[in-house]
């Protein structure tokens, strides 16, 4: 570890706990100057000095076995023990904290002089937290894993991210930093990610995978009125009808497809510049590997620290100096490839960001569909709105299939029609819009099409998730025998296995889904909701799917 890395180490944890602990109480003495209550807030100071320590120590253990950190859902699985002990914990904290405000007071009450050192330790670790932050900011726009590793560690710790800000301003250039980046072996010590080394054989017969993901694209978009060009090209394909992201972010949509994993894992993924094993192995099957994307897979997707790491053919920024613009490069960029290209096999995810902001609504309002309603003006806006942008992706896809067509592609390349995540219409009447707001069907609900060669088209009703489609490939692709466990909790979607229970995600929040409950962790707190997304309460029978929920989220840690 190097002198830098060390230093952040040291001043990050002394900054983080000092501020948990003594921001709040430094409050507390404010209230006590200005307003009194001197007892009362000694008092409080006490308490809550002792409910912190001991959620330290709690969380501390939680750790160290499962690898992340424990929130309010997580300790309803406590057993008995850990409850008395934790209520022990924190009675020898109440009497700890007592005497030490004691000693406190006294010290305070002999030095009645005038002094400084207060101020000076805050003005120390002002500073230090300011350093703290500004050597993550770098490290993270320079991919210095060695430091970036190591804020899963803290509790509650939030460090700063400014990479497209430092991109913007010309401070970095993200892309020759990725370049220069591609050389480096980064040594994982975190991850036990595949638990089994992998026996892959994949022939030279092997199809050619074509991914085109729509963001945010709804099920219901995929027909005739709304997406004609699509609908025609997928129509007789394989039909997942109640298919579901692993996220309702592009960040942990992309995640769940690409690694078949939860997204809770997607921190330590990204810290440790650790690839999807589908990429990887595509790559080594010598498959020209790419990926094109219209708003960029730097951030929010971060693909160039997770799945793509180390993959040299994908952009970070966008591809125009507008979104409609960048839309349309997407095809001409592919279109290029695929006409320069010579005969090697391809792997190609195709990512268009439909241009939402750009759209003229109007366009779409005449439009039938079931989310259109009778005098609210501005909900009809929203939803044309979509519609339009939506539209303005189908005719991207519509110059996709006359180059599909022209290179006689289908005979030997699956083709993938999918999305990252849905997107909100307020189909519960709760004014939501777009994504990243819960974890409803109308935001983790998506469509998944597949034109396999040797495959018959057909529909399935099963309950299938994006953790299906890496074993899916690794599998009929790739020709990997292991157990689908040794890289992914989902399974072949031709096994036809539905999830009991799927783990998804969001920046801040993850949520357990089953069919009947939607179980979501906030941290400091969780609620439950039922089939129809109504509040409920959490019953002795949804215990066992959080248990094994919490399995699955830390079985691939060392």
């Amino acid at each position: 570890m190097t002198l830098l890395s060390s230093s952040y180490v040291l001043f990050a944890t002394l900054t983080h706990f000092i501020s948990m602990h003594f921001l709040p109480l430094f409050l507390l003495s404010l209230i006590q100057r200005r307003v009194g209550f001197g007892r009362v807030c000694v008092i409080s100071a006490i308490i809550y000095a002792s409910i912190i320590n001991t959620l330290i120590v709690i969380d501390a253990n939680f750790f160290a076995t499962n690898r992340f950190h424990m929130s309010l859902m997580t300790v309803m699985l406590f057993d008995d023990a850990t409850y008395f002990f934790s209520g022990l914990q924190f009675v020898i904290m109440i009497i700890f904290q007592y005497y030490l405000a004691s000693e406190i007071g006294k010290s305070i009450k002999k030095n009645s002089k005038q002094s400084y050192l207060g101020i000076s330790l805050a003005a120390v670790t002002i500073s230090t937290w300011l350093y703290v932050q500004g050597v993550h900011i770098w490290a993270d726009a320079t991919y210095q894993s060695s430091i970036t590793t190591f804020t899963r560690y803290l509790p509650l710790f939030r460090p700063i991210h400014a990479k497209r800000d430092l991109a913007r301003l010309g401070l970095i250039d993200s892309d020759q930093l990725r370049e220069k980046n591609l050389s480096q072996e980064i040594k994982n010590t975190e991850l036990l990610y595949p638990k089994n080394a992998l026996q892959c054989q994949s022939d030279a017969q092997s199809n050619n995978v074509l991914i085109i993901l729509v963001d945010a694209l709804r099920p219901e978009m995929v027909n005739d009125s709304m997406m004609p060009n699509a609908s025609k090209l997928f129509s007789e394909s394989i039909n997942f009808e109640n298919h579901f992201s692993g996220g309702t972010s592009s960040r942990m949509g992309m995640f769940s497809l690409f690694y078949g994993l939860p997204s809770t894992y997607w921190r330590v993924f990204h810290d440790n510049l650790k690839p999807s094993l589908l990429i990887t192995m595509f790559d080594e099957s010598n498959y020209d590997v790419q990926a094109i994307s219209s708003s960029g897979l730097g951030s929010p997707a971060v693909l160039d620290r997770t799945a793509f790491a180390g993959m040299a053919k994908i952009n970070l920024k966008p591809l125009g100096d507008s979104e409609s613009t960048s839309l349309k490069l997407v095809t001409d960029r592919w279109v290029k490839e695929i006409n320069q290209s010579k005969e090697s096999k391809f792997f190609t995810l195709l990512h268009y960001d439909p241009p939402i902001n750009e759209v003229n609504p109007t366009e779409s309002l005449e439009i039938n569909n079931k989310f259109i309603r009778n005098n609210d003006v501005s909900h009809n806006l929203e939803v044309s709105r979509y519609t339009q942008s939506i539209r303005e992706v189908d005719k991207e896809i519509g110059r996709l299939i006359k180059t599909i067509k022209e290179r006689d592609l289908l005979k030997n390349t699956i083709l993938i029609l999918t999305s990252d995540h849905g997107y909100e219409l307020d189909d519960y009447q709760e004014n939501y819009y777009g994504h990243s707001s819960n974890y409803s069907p109308a935001q983790t609900k998506v469509p998944l099409r597949i034109i396999w060669p040797s495959k018959d088209p057909k529909k399935y009703s099963f309950r299938s998730s994006h953790h299906d489609i890496a074993p899916t490939l690794m599998k009929e692709v790739l020709g990997c025998s292991n157990d689908y466990s040794d890289y992914s909790t989902g399974n072949s979607l031709f096994d036809q296995k539905p999830w009991s229970y799927l783990i998804a995600g969001s920046y801040d929040s993850f949520s357990i889904l089953t069919d009947k409950k939607t179980i979501t962790s906030y941290g400091a707190y969780f609620e439950v909701r039922d089939e129809n997304y109504n509040l409920t309460k959490i019953e002795d029978s949804d215990y066992k799917d959080l248990e094994d929920a919490i399995s699955d989220m830390s079985e691939y840690y060392k």
